[in-house]
Order: C-alpha cells, then structure tokens, then sequence
C-alpha cells in the first residue's frame, strides 16, 4: 500500500486534472452521487477525463452510494479501481462488495463527531477486514455534511485512530497549505486529502495553493521519516532505508541541518543499484543554493555508491567555484 499519500478532491475539467497530476497529487478523486453538494462533473464528463488521461490508477470515486451493485456498476463506467465510502456502510455491505469486487481498493470514511471516538473504534475492529483505507472527515452539524465542509477536527482524535488501526488511515477535513504540516506531524497519517482547501472564490483549485500544499505535505512526511529513522546530522547520510519519494525532502532538510551544525563536508550514500537515487542526489545537489560542489566518492574505504558534498556554512564567505558532478 502507497505511504505518504496525498489525494486531492474536486476538479473542474481537463486541464485541472493534468495540471494537479503535474504538481503531484498521487491521485484525484471524483464526488458523484453525493447528497448534500452539488457534483463538480456528471458521471460521463469524469469517464471522460479518465480515459483521455489514460492513467485509471491515478483517480477514484468519491461517492454516498451504499449498495454493492451500484457501487461496482459506477466504478466499471469510470473504469477505475478505488471507491472513497462516505455514507455508512454495514459490515455486511462491505464484505458483499469486497466479495464482489476484490480488485477496487476501498476507503472508507470515518466521520469525526463530538463523543463518537469509542463508536469508530468498534466500527474499525468491525470492518478492517474489508477495508484498504480509512480516512477521517469531519462532521458538520449546520449542514449534516461529512466531507468537504472545510472544517477541521480535533486532530487528537485522529491520532488516537491511526493508532488504533490495523489499516493505514487518510487524514481529511480542512486541510490547507497553512495547516497541513502541524497536521502531519500530530497524527502520522498514511496519508493526506484536501478539497476546499486548495480553492479559489471561484470554486476552482488555485495552483499557488496546491504547490504550497504539496511541498508543505512532502516536508512534513521527511520530518516524520527522519525521525522515525532517527537520523545523526554528522555529515553522513545513508538512504538505503528511504523510499525515493522521501528523499526528495529529506536530503534538502539534511543538508540544512548540518549548515546549522557548521558541518561542511558531507556524504549521502545511496548505493549503486539502479542508479534512481543517485540521479535524485545529483539533481537536490546541483540545485541546492548552499552546495559550493559535489562528486561521486572513489570506490575505495567503503566509499562506493555515495556522493559527496562541499556546502557554504553561515560564517564562511561563499567559494566561486562552480558544481561538479
């Protein structure tokens, strides 16, 4: 299962769709057959943007449907394989489309109200067996909405069910640029999603906020990873137990924190293998303002299959020399 996810609900057309794919967002999803908003496209125009994109992996259906049959019969006419469940759904519901449809992956909603953190929990010993997701919302009691209110929630409780579950959970509910990190960081969600977030006054997603979103939710979940990996800034980074979609942030943040330490010269092995990331390293350092220069490292003394690197510290005045690689 996909780790550091981050979903964006919502688009207009065509051009959205690519342009937020281009950004980043993992994947997209589509709300139809809601019940207290309004659809931004009808069934046919969102087949339309997933077949013309090509890319069914890349979308999921966002949708109040209850009944299995239903449910499979949309996902077939999209021509896509993850369903978002937001109305309640009974265990027996779940498991018949499970059943049914073992290859759609399934998200199922977990709506956040005042008190009803002991009812998500027995929901989720009920239910995990049938699920690939949870991800939280928040409840809007003016509207009875449980999904793109733009609203947050007590994001305690969110963390108190990414612990209890045995399945990775989405964290969702008025998440924006401004708040996403801190958000991360409290709750360690598998991943994040946002809606109304991302919008302009016009309803259509603004791409300033979405690049900042994506950045935002990248450094976070690098911060998480070097935690959870407690990391040493000592000049030597190894990234053999990171995934390439971490190091895009952590070796920027690794690279910083040893300029804070008045560490200069540093050395980032990331092996030999395939060469993916090497070309991540080289592509951070060459664009890096503080990084005087870089090379591979001779294949002696254990330096083989790394990178290293001469940075600008703070109190030293700037070399002229230009990038090497």
């Amino acid at each position: 299962m996909q780790t550091n996810l981050i979903q964006i609900a919502g688009i207009k057309d065509l051009d959205e769709a690519r342009k937020l794919i281009k950004l980043g967002a993992d994947q997209i999803g589509f709300p139809l057959r809601l019940t207290h908003n309004a659809e931004d496209l009808s069934d046919q125009e969102a087949r339309s943007i997933i077949k013309k994109i090509n890319k069914p992996d890349k979308f999921l259906l966002i949708t109040y449907l209850t009944e299995p049959g239903e449910i499979i019969k949309l996902c077939k006419f999209l021509n896509i394989h993850k369903v978002q469940l937001h109305n309640h759904m009974t265990t027996h519901n779940l498991a018949k489309l499970k059943n049914q449809a073992p290859n759609i992956e399934i998200i199922k909603s977990l709506i956040i109200k005042a008190g009803n953190l002991p009812d998500i929990k027995k929901y989720i010993n009920n239910s995990a067996q049938y699920i690939d997701y949870y991800i939280t919302d928040t409840y809007d009691p003016d509207t009875g909405a449980s999904g793109a209110t733009g609203k947050t929630h007590d994001w305690e409780i969110s963390r108190k069910i990414v612990e209890h579950s045995p399945k990775p959970v989405i964290l969702a509910g008025g998440l924006t640029p401004k708040n996403v990190r801190q958000a991360i960081l409290e709750v360690q969600p598998a991943g994040v999603d946002a809606h109304t977030g991302l919008e302009d006054s016009q309803g259509r997603k603004d791409y300033e906020l979405v690049e900042n979103f994506i950045r935002e939710v990248r450094q976070a979940f690098a911060k998480l990873s070097q935690k959870e990996h407690q990391i040493d800034i000592n000049g030597v980074l190894d990234l053999h137990t990171f995934q390439p979609s971490d190091v895009k942030d952590l070796v920027p943040e690794y690279i910083n924190e040893c300029i804070r330490k008045n560490i200069s010269d540093i050395r980032i092995i990331h092996g030999k293998g395939r060469g993916v990331l090497k070309k991540i390293v080289s592509s951070i350092l060459s664009k890096h303002p503080r990084v005087i220069s870089y090379k591979i490292a001779p294949e002696r003394g254990g330096n083989w299959g790394a990178t290293v690197a001469k940075l600008k510290l703070n109190n030293k005045k700037g070399s002229t020399d230009e990038k090497s690689n």
